[in-house]
């Protein structure tokens, strides 16, 4: 894990400028009679503590009536070694002297609200700022439990010099995408350089649940899902399947998958090397850095008549209801939650903006995937209208299937787990 200290984050009148700015941040005159006030943060690596840390330190207006420290902790989402945030943040919340504010993950939001690990912020200010989007993203059971400092999608990166060289261009649609695969692997290329995480997950979901938020009774079709009324095979068979079908033709190689971790240097080299043509990439300003070749990235071509991609809120900060400096962890969120301070933050980062105005960088690589997004329509890693994890599931079962599991099995699975937890969290 990495440690940090933001020290005298003075809190109080809670406007400032945005923190991407080449700017230094105001003289600050401690009152020295004003007692220390910290709040521990953790989140789900170093980079972003320090993102965080320093959009504090230039956003915040102090006056020198409030005297915060904030303290932040970091852990791995993948650990190498020892646990993951995931674990750490289990075991943290249950201790009952955990940190005051934390990056919530999509696939906990269903346990931590059983276990009242959530606040809910409904009543913040600050939420007002955020896109529908966004919005919808940090919402579960009527309460909004985080405010996400980014905005994000998944899409698949492709290497383009590569595909010109067999006369290919960045596939659309499903037909097109097969063709695609089927001719670099007639020549000796693997076409689909897999992780074992959402590079499973996302087309899994993609081929699978598109006509759920594509149709004009998106509605009504989550609502039956939600309270059990449709089995979630019903959809999620034809993901499975597509799965199988790369598998099967040898499109993308399963053992070598499950044995990739997503955003790693690995997984970075084996794609630069051109050991496949396309991988699933994370949308932040570091997926289009570093590759000896032209690269595009695009919403996965996997429907009969287009595109779609999976969208997320991102960096979703929460706040411990059990927190001993309440007061002064909602301040900070309500700091890190202006309109302008979230634009700053995201691009910082090079990811979209959970705001109202939804900027995005200007990347050439990714026009078709950000007007994706803008289009609405796209799919939600975890959709909160549900009583039942989409996003972990997903993924356990995909790796599943990487092992040998059969696309039947894999969505009979997938209805025991929705039944299941739909008992435990379905309570309205």
């Amino acid at each position: 894990m990495g440690k940090s200290v933001l020290c005298a984050v003075l809190v109080t009148a809670l406007l400032g400028a945005g923190c991407g700015k080449e700017q230094s941040a105001p003289e600050v005159y401690l009152d020295e009679s004003i007692p220390e006030t910290p709040v521990k943060l953790f989140t789900q690596n170093e980079t972003v503590s320090v993102a965080i840390e320093e959009c504090c330190r230039k956003v915040l207006n102090r006056d020198g009536n409030t005297n915060i420290t904030l303290y932040s902790d970091s852990a791995g989402y993948y650990a190498e070694e020892g646990l993951s945030y995931r674990e750490l943040l289990l075991k943290r919340l249950a201790s009952g002297t955990a940190d005051d504010l934390y990056l919530i993950p999509a696939e906990d939001v269903l346990e931590f609200d059983d276990k009242e690990y959530i606040y809910d912020m409904s009543d913040l200010k600050c939420v007002s700022n955020l896109s529908d989007d966004a919005l919808i993203q940090s919402t579960y059971d009527g309460k909004v439990f985080s405010i996400p400092l980014t905005y994000t999608c998944f899409g698949f990166v492709w290497n383009v010099d590569m595909l010109k060289e067999y006369g290919l261009e960045v596939p659309e649609n499903l037909e097109e995408f097969l063709n695609v695969c089927e001719t670099l692997k007639e020549n000796g290329i693997l076409p689909y350089g897999a992780n074992k995480d959402f590079a499973l997950t996302v087309p899994v979901m993609c081929a699978g649940l598109y006509d759920v938020y594509q149709e004009a009774d998106s509605k009504k079709k989550l609502e039956a899902l939600s309270n059990g009324e449709t089995a979630i095979s019903e959809y999620m068979e034809k993901g499975f399947s597509f799965l199988r079908l790369l598998i099967d033709r040898g499109y993308m190689d399963p053992e070598g998958t499950l044995g990739i971790v997503p955003l790693s240097d690995e997984e970075k080299a084996f794609f630069a090397e051109e050991n496949c043509a396309f991988i699933c990439a994370l949308y932040r300003g570091v997926t289009f850095e570093g590759y000896p070749f032209e690269i595009k990235m695009t919403p996965l071509p996997v429907l009969e008549n287009g595109s779609i991609c999976v969208v997320g809120a991102d960096q979703r900060l929460a706040v411990n209801p059990g927190s001993e400096h309440l007061d002064a962890a909602i301040a900070i969120v309500e700091a890190l939650g202006q309109t302008e301070t979230l634009d700053s933050f995201a691009a910082s980062l090079g990811k979209i903006s959970s705001s109202q105005n939804a900027t995005a960088p200007d990347i050439p690589q990714s026009d078709s995937i950000i007007a994706c997004v803008a289009g609405g329509g796209q799919i939600p890693n975890q959709d909160f209208r549900l009583h039942f994890n989409v996003w972990d599931t997903v993924r356990d079962l995909s790796q599943q299937v990487c092992r040998g599991m059969s696309a039947e099995e894999a969505a009979a699975g997938y209805d025991s787990r929705q039944q299941q937890e739909i008992a435990v969290y379905g309570k309205q």
